[in-house]
Order: structure tokens, then sequence, then C-alpha cells
């Protein structure tokens, strides 16, 4: 029987203490956290301290946010950054794995390979996993970009946000779906976010309206599940967004509600509703 495990992101509970962050997170049953640790202005070290004393695991999510149009720069703060990860990790412990939005939706094949191979290169240094996630701007934010990428690199792992790609080609892949199952064997990680043809995250995915484009979604996970071993143990970040992704109230503490509650009902739909 296939294991799902559910990570929560930190994204969107920035302002949260980390320690009623994870009270949380642990009472919903949770095994851990999605964290950007170059995103907030908290001492790392205190929170992998946390995390260890709360028995959770945690993966690492990370872009270069800093604008150049030197692809050369790019890749300089893309490694930093993946190397200052690898020594966090050597100093206290490993994410189970960092997903990385690499890249932007104008690099040439050949800047995308440099960047797979700076990535597998670090992957092999510090001996922790590095995934490409799906995502939109970035060079996978599309089907038809990574689907050549995956004959060309064959060792390509990803982290599949299928809401990008239904959100970038308006439309629910409907006749691409044996592309897409072939790039199924390469998904090790799933953002659960349920998108649309016009947006990467419905307004509100508990309302049946969307039952449809959830189910939709879902089918894609499954196919995901089957390919994988009995005894595989699978993660699942359920990572519906807080604004600009969620239409936002202008109440910071209500809107993190709203995002909190919908990831939890994400969290107990697939679990009910997934065939593992």
């Amino acid at each position: 029987m296939v294991k799902l495990d559910f990570f929560y992101p930190r994204w969107g509970n920035e302002h949260v203490e980390w320690e009623e962050f994870l009270d949380r997170v642990v009472k919903e049953g949770y095994v851990g956290v999605e964290w950007f640790p170059l995103g907030e202005d908290t001492d790392p070290k205190q929170v992998l301290t946390l995390l260890k004393h709360y028995n959770l695991r945690y993966t690492i999510v990370t872009c270069v946010q800093k604008k150049t149009d030197s692809i050369q720069e790019y890749f300089s703060l893309l490694e930093a950054q993946l190397d200052y990860y690898g020594k966090l990790a050597e100093a206290y412990f490993a994410p189970l794995f960092i997903s990385v939005q690499m890249g932007r939706e104008y690099f040439a094949g050949v800047d995308v390979l440099k960047g797979l191979q700076l990535c597998e290169r670090l992957e092999k240094h510090y001996g922790i996993e590095i995934l490409q996630e799906t995502h939109r701007n970035k060079w996978s934010y599309g089907l038809h970009t990574v689907a050549p990428m995956a004959i060309q690199y064959p060792q390509l792992k990803l982290t599949l946000d299928i809401s990008h790609w239904y959100c970038v080609s308006e439309s629910f892949l409907e006749d691409r779906q044996e592309e897409l199952d072939r790039l199924l064997p390469h998904v090790k990680h799933v953002h659960a976010r349920i998108g649309h043809s016009q947006g990467a995250q419905v307004p509100d995915v508990r309302k049946k309206i969307y039952r449809d484009i959830v189910a939709i979604h879902c089918a894609v996970w499954q196919r995901w599940i089957d390919l994988n071993k009995p005894e595989a143990q699978l993660t699942i970040t359920t990572e519906f967004g807080p604004p600009p992704y969620l239409i936002p109230s202008g109440n910071k503490i209500l809107d993190c509600e709203r995002q909190w509650k919908q990831n939890l009902w994400i969290k107990n739909y697939l679990s009910r509703y997934l065939i593992t």
C-alpha cells in the first residue's frame, strides 16, 4: 500500500510565530513543512531546532529573487543558494529534498540544460535530491517545454504543480494526456493546488461548483500514485496559496485562516479519495 505524507507550506504564514505554526501543523496531521528559508527574516538554525523538537520533516522550495538580465549571474546566484542550503543541512539536518523554481520562460534549451546540470552537480555533492518545480514564468511553465527536455535529459526529476500548466495552456490538457503520462514517471513530489484554465487557483476549493475540476486534478495524481510500487512513500504539499493566489479580503489574519481551511480540506479530500 502506497503511503501519502502531507506537508504544509510556510508560505502565507510568515507572520505567525514558528512555535504556533508548528503546533498547528502537528495538530492537523501533517508530517512536515515546506519552507523557503530566504523568504523571511528568521534564523534558519532556530527553525531547524524547532523542527527537530516537533519531530517534523521539511522540504525546501526556492527561487532566485534578484532581478538580473545576465544568465551567468543568475546561475551564480542559484548555485550560492543551493550551496547555502547544503551547508545548512550538513550543520543541522537535511531536507527531504529541494524544489527549485529554476530559470525563466525565455531561457533557451541550452541554458535550461546548464541549470539542470548545475542542480545535479550540487545534488551529488550534498546528497540532497533537487527537483524542478513546474511553475509559470520559469523554464518549466508548460507541458510543451518540459516534455522535450525530459527526452534530452532523462534523469529529470519534477515537483508537479499541474495547476500552472492548466492556466498557461488555458485548458486541462485534454489533447495532451499521453504526453502528460510519459512525464509522470519523472514526478517525485506533488503540489496539490487546484487550478483552472484561467488561473492557477480556484477561488474556494471547498465549493461544489469546482468539484469537477478537483476530479480532473485527482485523476492525474491517481495515475502518478498507480505508477509507484505498493510500498512507496509519496509526498504531497497542500499548496493552496495566500493572496494574491487567494482572493484577498484585506484582513491578513482572516486570509491566513481561509488558506488553512482550504489546505486542510484538500488534505482530507485526497486522503479519502485517492486510492493508495
